[in-house]
């Protein structure tokens, strides 16, 4: 059978392996992706404040 190797960083990858990626790139990914989503999440909550303060014409006191 022929040998498979990371796609990513060339490691070797066990025999029968069923993924295309190494654990340690995986691992990565999956870290990066996360980090992605809460940026994302971040930014959605910024504009949605910022859509409030424009609905509502800035009328929204919270100290009154």
């Amino acid at each position: 059978m022929k040998s498979q190797f990371c796609k990513k960083c060339q490691r070797p990858l066990p025999e029968g392996y069923k993924h295309r990626y190494c654990e340690s790139c995986r691992n990565q990914q999956a870290e990066n992706l996360k980090k992605t989503g809460k940026g994302l999440l971040a930014l959605a909550g910024s504009v949605a404040s910022l859509a409030v303060v424009v609905v509502t014409k800035g009328k929204i006191n919270p100290k009154s």
